[in-house]
């Protein structure tokens, strides 16, 4: 039970409100969405006391749209809207009437809200809200409204609250461009450096930066703090600068090439990974075989590879025609998957008997007797789990493994103490 009278239950049959928190950015999303609902029908039907809300950026996306879909809903609350959560449940439940509330805000940043769960030892903490680049293909914009900073002092006080009580030992700071924040005199790299010198935190990461605004000095604090974790997702979306243009990214595939050539010289072992988008209307063949060839070029560690899927209230749906048929569509990604997942392979290949600081994260999906961490640079292993030792204990800890061997996907290592005892014996 928490201070506002709500308790979780984990079966909908026994519960008295249910919130769904959407995403709008791709379409299967949506597609989930719509299907959990139609599955709480049978319960509205029971229970017509039920409350079902919808909250995200899907209901920001689609609004009053939603009710006029037949579906078991009864509240829609934009991501701007969320401390006025309890009274616009109470509406709903004893109004017995729809709410709608999707207004954008200039200056929420849910600063005093910490989350209520962490993902064992990691964290993850919102530093900024909104996003002024206006993609064409992007709705956040739109759902979440214009860039907003939280206060550096809130951030790191939350963080070291969860060091505390939660035992936190990695924080990713999220925002939709990152080295955009900016709260009075201090700046994304300033910000770090805030982390750096008043938590004790043992990894910083952050997600996702724009590479039209990308700093120097940051880097160069990564390069120099052990604690600053070398690992970066920059999406690209495309290597097609005609496409690029059309999407409004404001960079040139030669532009985004010399970064990361920048990136790599100031910080050799950085692990790069980016967005790809394949599909998007006017792509031709050459555009897509321009992005194939900016992927050979930078050599990506890992890409998150999507088709192009209209989105409402995107200005690419109301300017563009979605021209490129779907069986193109598919067909690029999957030869772009190809791609990448062989660079994949031979990079992951070029770790075998190197040595890596690994932090335990947890047990992996597949057996509980291995458990699985990342390296500063972002890249998962997985190893024996310890003897003695239960996941709980060693979740956070910080190991040096030796890979031992590597797939496109994921590395395999053994503990350096366990290799040296078995060279010991072998004397």
């Amino acid at each position: 039970m928490n201070d506002t009278g709500f308790e979780v239950t984990l079966s909908p049959s026994q519960a008295d409100l249910i919130l769904l928190n959407t995403c709008a950015v791709r379409e299967k999303a949506h597609e989930r969405i719509y299907s959990r609902l139609q599955s709480f029908s049978h319960l509205k039907r029971a229970k017509p006391e039920l409350v079902v809300g919808i909250l995200g950026c899907m209901a920001q996306n689609l609004g009053e749209d939603l009710f006029a879909l037949g579906l078991p809903l009864d509240l829609i609350v934009g991501p701007d809207n969320y401390r006025k959560l309890p009274e616009l449940i109470e509406r709903a439940r004893s109004e017995r009437t729809r709410v709608n509330l999707t207004r954008l805000s200039y200056d929420e940043t849910y600063q005093e809200i910490e989350p209520m769960s962490v993902n064992g030892p990691l964290a993850f903490i919102t530093i900024m809200r909104g996003c002024n680049n206006f993609c064409s293909f992007c709705v956040v914009p739109f759902t979440r409204g214009r860039e907003r900073s939280r206060p550096p002092e809130s951030i790191v006080d939350e963080l070291n609250h969860l060091i505390i009580q939660n035992k936190v030992r990695e924080v990713t700071l999220l925002g939709q461009n990152v080295n955009s924040y900016r709260h009075e005199d201090t700046d994304f790299t300033g910000l770090v450096r805030r982390i750096l010198d008043e938590t004790d935190v043992k990894r910083i990461r952050f997600t996702s930066p724009h590479p039209h605004d990308f700093p120097v000095k940051l880097l160069e604090l990564m390069a120099l703090e052990k604690r600053f974790c070398s690992q970066i997702h920059m999406p690209v979306q495309s290597g097609s600068t005609d496409v690029l243009a059309r999407m409004k990214r404001d960079y040139t595939r030669e532009e985004f090439i010399s970064l990361t050539d920048l990136i790599r010289s100031i910080i050799p072992d950085a692990g790069l990974t980016t967005d790809i988008i394949t599909g998007f209307p006017g792509e031709t063949e050459e555009d897509f075989e321009q992005t194939l060839s900016l992927v050979e070029a930078v050599q990506f560690d890992l890409a998150y590879m999507f088709r192009y899927s209209e989105r409402e209230g995107t200005s690419a749906k109301k300017k563009f025609i979605d021209d490129v048929p779907e069986e193109t569509k598919l067909d690029r990604l999957n030869r772009l998957i190809s791609v990448q997942r062989g660079i994949s392979f031979k990079k992951n290949k070029e770790e075998i008997g190197k040595i890596r600081d690994i932090l335990i994260e947890g047990a992996s999906r597949k057996s509980a007797r291995e458990w699985m961490g990342r390296s500063e640079s972002g890249r998962v292993s997985v190893f024996p789990a310890m003897a003695d030792t239960t996941i709980e204990e060693a979740m956070g800890r910080i190991v040096p493994v030796k890979i031992v061997s590597s797939s496109s996907a994921t590395l395999r290592a053994e503990y350096c103490e366990i290799l040296q005892i078995s060279a010991r014996q072998s004397l």
